[in-house]
């Protein structure tokens, strides 16, 4: 049977190819959108990838001081956060391991914070870290973040807390100058040490990215390593 009068198969076939050009570019939108839409879900369900706001002191006597908690908050959290620094601190072999992490003055005798840390070289404790009013979160405490690396690159000056802190399991945490406050991810704010660890020598390492101070974002230390 021939073409139909009046038809001209040239253009016939050009309108099929443009149909066909617009079911694949709208397919291909579609597909698009839902990878990011499910990609986006992920990361709602990731914790790791969710941030909260906490606040860190060197002390109870700031905490009070700064008045973004009520006093015996900031007693009760220094208190429970002391608890848990003589059950979870990390254990180092020798007091030399453990400095070299810590900093000079950074460490203590284990005997000196509990009997279960004879013979063993522990990070003294150097604040401690809280949740704002009204978020419920673990009291902890802070280490000084002082790896012998950071220290020789800046010409062999301890600067103390001016390195920042680590938490028992590694995260690093770096306040900005006079603020308490920092952005801690979830898995670090909620799940903080709960058993010691025994650290080889090189400590929790230097080479972890910092836990994001007040306006910024990060992620803790990424070896197996910690403090």
């Amino acid at each position: 049977m021939g073409d139909a009068p009046g038809r001209d198969p040239g253009k016939d076939a050009e309108a099929e190819s443009v149909r066909r050009m617009k079911r694949s570019a709208t397919i291909s939108l579609v597909l698009v959108a839902g990878a990011g839409a499910a990609a986006f879900g992920l990361a709602r369900l990731d914790s790791s990838q969710r941030e909260e706001d906490a606040l860190v002191y060197g002390n109870v006597g700031a905490c009070i001081a700064e008045g973004l908690r009520k006093p015996e908050d900031c007693t009760a959290a220094e208190a429970a956060a002391r608890r848990a620094y003589a059950a979870t601190a990390p254990r180092y072999e020798t007091l030399a391991d453990c400095e070299r992490h810590h900093g000079p003055g950074g460490c203590v005798p284990g005997a000196t914070v509990t009997a279960e840390a004879q013979d063993r070289s522990l990070p003294a404790m150097a604040g401690f870290m809280l949740g704002p009013e009204g978020q419920d979160l673990p009291a902890q405490p802070l280490y000084a973040h002082a790896p012998e690396e950071e220290r020789e690159a800046q010409g062999g000056a301890h600067g103390g807390h001016g390195f920042g802190y680590c938490t028992g399991t590694g995260a690093r945490i770096v306040p900005v100058s006079g603020s308490s406050r920092v952005h801690v991810p979830t898995t670090v704010a909620r799940a903080p040490a709960t058993t010691p660890r025994l650290i080889a020598r090189g400590g929790f390492g230097g080479t972890g990215r910092a836990v994001a101070a007040a306006g910024g974002h990060g992620t803790g230390h990424a070896g197996g390593s910690g403090g």
